[in-house]
């Protein structure tokens, strides 16, 4: 089951107001300080939450006495009151966890003993709260991240991928697939790709690397070593490096998908840097160390690419706080008309 099986859900819901206009390093609002707080135990004299990064959630840092213990994501509710999706995220990191099979922060849960509190703002719209301990490490850099973290991205990949095709899910585990429709279809979850100011050239040729790449996904097996549980966002920003230590962050989008989704995940907003099939091809190095690939998986993985560029590029265009920042941002459409092009020329171009 996924969240899809809901009627007019994408499992994956964007922040609202209040939290829309606050500036990084903003206290939360009042009552999502108190929330927390009753929460989680805390004393709300000597606890500070203050936001760290907006996105299709809100991430705020928590400290006590000024010393970092925690941190909260909130989001709304996938749909009514329902914390399934989220609770399912938490059942799959904890497997992970106790397998030894990748490091991810550890969950702290409520007092109430829940993997997730639900809290209610002010005017009574529900929230999810989900709190890890801090972790230790530094997030690398997108735009210089070497080949050598790719191919640990890859290996990484794989180990989650062999996981998840032996992880007993719990009866009611519930978490959305990514179909090429959510990445860039009418409803896409992350905005039309279609708003980039580009020439209508430039965006007719989009369509056609789309169409292109939406038809070599519809050939693309969904056996089950082919199509599984995903991270589905797996890429050197949302890891972190301590010596020769490697922690996978953000499981928010795990999902169902292609398994080479993640190949695509781990190129996000690169795609169009010369180093990109170095990239690419580090990480199917990485991969192979663990699972193979096929010349079918990698058809799918580039046509994902190519797709996953244009779901960045909607989030880019429609959000002034989605997708990448500094000349990554800036970047983003005319950086995508040459991946398109060099997809069209050739389909695997990122692995040959």
């Amino acid at each position: 089951m996924t969240t899809d099986d809901a009627p007019g859900s994408t499992g994956l819901a964007d922040p609202e107001p209040p939290f829309g206009r606050l500036p990084a390093g903003a206290p939360a609002p009042r009552w999502l300080h108190e929330a927390v707080c009753a929460a989680w135990g805390w004393d709300p004299g000597t606890t500070a939450v203050d936001l760290l990064a907006l996105s299709h959630n809100a991430t705020f840092r928590v400290r006590v006495r000024g010393v970092p213990v925690a941190v909260t994501r909130v989001c709304r509710a996938p749909y009514m009151d329902d914390t399934a999706a989220i609770e399912s995220e938490v059942a799959w990191t904890a497997a992970l966890a106790r397998d030894r099979v990748v490091r991810v922060p550890a969950t702290l849960p409520p007092l109430d003993g829940r993997a997730v509190a639900m809290v209610a703002d002010e005017r009574e719209g529900r929230w999810v709260c989900l709190t890890s301990a801090v972790a230790r490490g530094t997030v690398p850099d997108e735009a210089t991240a070497p080949a050598a973290l790719h191919r640990r991205l890859g290996t990484t990949a794989a180990l989650l991928h062999e996981h998840a095709l032996g992880f007993r899910r719990p009866r009611d585990f519930v978490r959305p697939a990514w179909e090429p429709a959510d990445l860039v279809g009418p409803g896409s979850r992350w905005g039309p790709w279609e708003a980039a100011p580009l020439a209508a050239a430039d965006l007719t040729l989009l369509a056609r690397a789309r169409d292109a790449a939406l038809a070599a996904l519809h050939e693309a097996s969904r056996a089950p070593d082919s199509w599984g549980l995903v991270h589905a966002d797996l890429r050197p920003g949302n890891v972190l490096l301590d010596g020769d230590d490697l922690t996978v962050i953000d499981f928010d989008d795990a999902g169902y998908s292609w398994f080479v989704l993640d190949l695509a995940a781990a190129l996000t907003t690169v795609e169009h840097l010369p180093d990109a099939p170095d990239r690419a091809q580090a990480w199917a190095a990485g991969y192979q160390e663990v699972r193979p690939l096929t010349s079918a998986d990698e058809r799918a993985a580039c046509a994902l690419s190519l797709l996953r560029r244009l779901q960045v590029l909607g989030r880019t265009v429609t959000d002034p706080r989605g997708g990448p920042g500094g000349a990554l941002r800036a970047e983003q459409p005319a950086g995508s008309v040459l991946v398109a092009e060099r997809y069209l020329r050739s389909p695997t171009w990122l692995l040959r």
